[in-house]
């Protein structure tokens, strides 16, 4: 069982989505009935481990970590207000972690110039979504419809 802390600083993890994360993917005690181990990561460290035409700019990545972290503190944004935007699950559940995981393996291809007309854009509960929110707004729309794209464990 998750521990609960009273007094959270906006920087700190909640814990309960914490422990789904890990539960789901396998790190730490294994549930009943859980799946079996894909060793996902393990073939993630080779990949890593081996690549040639594949590097990383330690600098640059720094840079961006940097930028995000002032943008997030600019607009007030946490992990205590990340479910408060019209688009992000409100549950704190096994399902929410399927999201969190599916769009994040989805979302690398859908920058686009601020202002540009030739944005990517969804329609969902009449607005225009673009960007980041134009995946998000598709999941969504997908799972209002039935769809339940992130459901693995019934295949």
């Amino acid at each position: 069982m998750p521990v609960f802390l009273e007094n959270m600083s906006d920087d700190e993890a909640d814990p309960e989505l914490l422990a789904l994360l890990r539960q789901s993917l396998g790190i730490g005690l294994k549930p009943k009935g859980s799946p079996p181990e894909t060793r996902v990561l393990e073939g993630a460290e080779f990949v890593y481990d081996n690549s040639i035409d594949v590097a990383l700019d330690p600098r640059s990545t720094k840079a961006a970590a940097e930028t995000i972290w002032s943008e997030m503190r600019e607009q007030g944004y946490s992990t205590k207000t990340w479910a408060s935007h019209e688009l992000h699950p409100k549950t704190k559940d096994e399902s929410t972690v399927d999201f969190i995981f599916t769009m994040d393996l989805l979302n690398f291809s859908f920058w686009s110039e601020k202002g540009s007309d030739d944005r990517f854009a969804v329609q969902y509960k009449g607005k225009n979504w673009t960007g980041y929110w134009s995946l998000v707004a598709a999941l969504q729309r997908a799972i209002d419809e039935g769809t339940l794209f992130y459901d693995w464990r019934q295949n």
